[in-house]
């Protein structure tokens, strides 16, 4: 009897999906039932890998395949880190697993240096860090002696080619770059970027300044020191670029920019205007569970328009500028972006005033901003963006003085937080409004029967109770979106600046209906998950 054929595993069906829009030159689409796939299949990330590595060539056939690998390899991966964002424990040991897993084939020859590149980049896109060692197989890959480089010989091949192919845009090599050297130590890396600075190219230079917004501090601080001996040789742009990025490092380490300042302007070179540049439109997300908010910016860029996007998350998380297009294909764009997510046109006040707190939010965590802010920065034709964060009680004072006095009568205000629930414009966006973190999830899964019905009030009153700021600083900044909204849209940013202020009052949290919706949101959501890695319930919450 003939054999019976092996059934193909849900990794294996969705690359062929999606191997077919690579293969045709389409992004691939995003669908419910992909999205149910990576929530809860991160056990399937080395069979992803398995299969880039099966199919990409030379030791593979199919590229295309093997891409679609890959997608879904860095989507699982992603998944995994917003539950580690949570403090899941249980993410992050899958993640230091997987990652053993490919050093470990890695050191015995199973793959190689392309391979581990690939995976390097996917763990970049899910913004994680690469263990120690992965690092280090990544360090041991054979090199090319002839040569004596530091970086195997078919990544500095890689490096030539992009410096060429980049027709002389140092955002573009530069994300190139932070891909293929994720998976290499910090040193390396600060050489590499050390060496674009000394080098005798100009475009490489323009490079070498960018690495300074680089993740790692030992590659920042090797890139500045490089840029130090070779100051009088920076271009009028780069000296902007260098002033206009200074603040954004953390300020134990703007000494090292100010000497290469210094040096440049000592040499003569003169400080270049910002290009022209400006932003027709710009639209801003409202503020998820995960404090995230993103903003899509359209620019004019000759006869086309140019797309960029600024995603904050406790600080700058990403932010770039994409290719001029047409205006057909960017009004499609809005379009799509206006069916996934609540929008609101945005004052150019509010995006700075938002930019510069998250800019000081990641400087407080020691973190600097990506180099694509830096673009956006240019895009927009200039940006004196400097970290400064919003203080919450003068800016909570200001928008209850705009508030009429009937609204903050006492009886008023005990209605409006006891149906805080029901107000209709929050309908869409509360839902992704609750708590998800390893605390709660146990409190969840440990409540059985009628207890369960009691479960919501005794999160007031304990966790949700201890974590009033944050829900006080939410709800601040949604009223400070809604308040950027037109006057006719009738948004309810007055009743949420009441809310936040009974927060931030200590009311007891019972009586404020919003809360309560949290509270039973809560509940309901993490009581419907599965104990352990596959819960996910933070894909509402990116």
């Amino acid at each position: 009897m003939p054999r019976a054929r092996q059934k193909a595993s849900p990794t294996d069906r969705y690359a062929r999906r999606i191997a077919v829009a690579i293969a045709n030159g389409r992004s691939p689409a995003p669908a419910p039932d992909l999205e149910s796939y990576l929530e809860s299949s991160p056990h399937e990330m080395l069979a992803a890998f398995e299969g880039a590595a099966r199919n990409m060539p030379p030791a593979g056939s199919d590229e295309a395949l093997a891409f679609a690998y890959l997608f879904l390899l860095q989507g699982l991966l992603e998944r995994l880190r917003y539950r580690t964002d949570n403090g899941y424990a249980d993410a992050a040991d899958l993640i230091a697993d997987f990652q053993a897993e490919v050093a470990a084939r890695a050191e015995a020859g199973a793959i190689n240096g392309p391979m581990l590149a690939y995976v390097a980049a996917a763990l970049h896109q899910a913004k994680i860090p690469v263990s120690p060692e992965l690092a280090e197989a990544s360090a041991n890959q054979p090199v090319d002696d002839d040569d004596g480089e530091l970086l195997p010989a078919d990544v500095s091949t890689a490096l030539r080619g992009l410096l060429e192919s980049c027709g002389g845009d140092p955002y573009m090599l530069v994300g190139s770059l932070l891909e293929l050297g994720h998976g290499m130590p910090g040193e390396t890396r600060g050489a590499l970027a050390a060496s674009f600075a000394l080098g005798d190219r100009p475009d490489a230079r323009s490079v070498a300044v960018l690495f300074l917004l680089d993740a790692d501090a030992v590659v920042r601080r090797a890139v500045a020191g490089a840029l130090a001996r070779v100051a009088s040789a920076l271009s009028p742009t780069e000296l902007r670029r260098l002033i206009a990025i200074r603040n954004w490092r953390p300020e134990n380490e703007r000494a090292e920019i100010d000497a290469v300042i210094r040096n440049a302007r000592l040499a003569g070179v003169d400080c270049a205007r910002w290009d022209p540049g400006g932003a027709d439109m710009i639209l801003a997300t409202a503020i998820d569970g995960a404090a995230a908010q993103g903003f899509l910016l359209v620019s004019p860029a000759g006869r086309k328009k140019r797309v960029s996007s600024i995603l904050t998350k406790g600080g700058i998380s990403d932010a770039w500028s994409g290719d001029p297009e047409s205006s057909r294909r960017v009004d499609a764009t809005v379009a799509e972006s206006r069916m996934n997510t609540p929008l609101i046109a945005a004052s150019r006040p509010y995006l700075d005033r938002v930019v510069a707190h998250n800019l000081a939010l990641s400087i407080e965590k020691g973190e600097v901003s990506p180099p694509g802010l830096l673009q956006v920065a240019e895009t927009l034709g200039g940006a004196d963006w400097r970290p400064e964060r919003m203080n919450f009680s003068e800016t909570l004072a200001g928008l209850i003085a705009e508030i009429p006095e009937a609204m903050r009568s006492s009886a008023a205000v005990d209605t409006l937080l006891r149906r805080s629930g029901e107000l209709a414009e929050l309908a869409a966006i509360s839902q992704a409004w609750f708590e998800d973190d390893p605390e709660t999830a146990r409190v969840v899964a440990g409540a059985r029967g009628p207890g369960r019905a009691k479960l919501a009030t005794y999160l007031l009153h304990t966790i949700i109770a201890r974590r009033r700021d944050k829900w006080a600083d939410l709800f601040l900044r949604m009223a400070l979106w809604m308040r950027e909204a037109p006057a006719e849209a009738g948004l309810c940013w007055r009743e949420l600046a009441i809310v936040t202020k009974a927060l931030a009052d200590g009311r007891d949290l019972t009586e404020i209906g919003l809360m309560q919706d949290i509270a039973r949101r809560t509940v309901a959501v993490l009581a419907s998950t599965r104990p352990g890695i596959a819960m996910g319930p933070t894909a509402a919450r990116r």
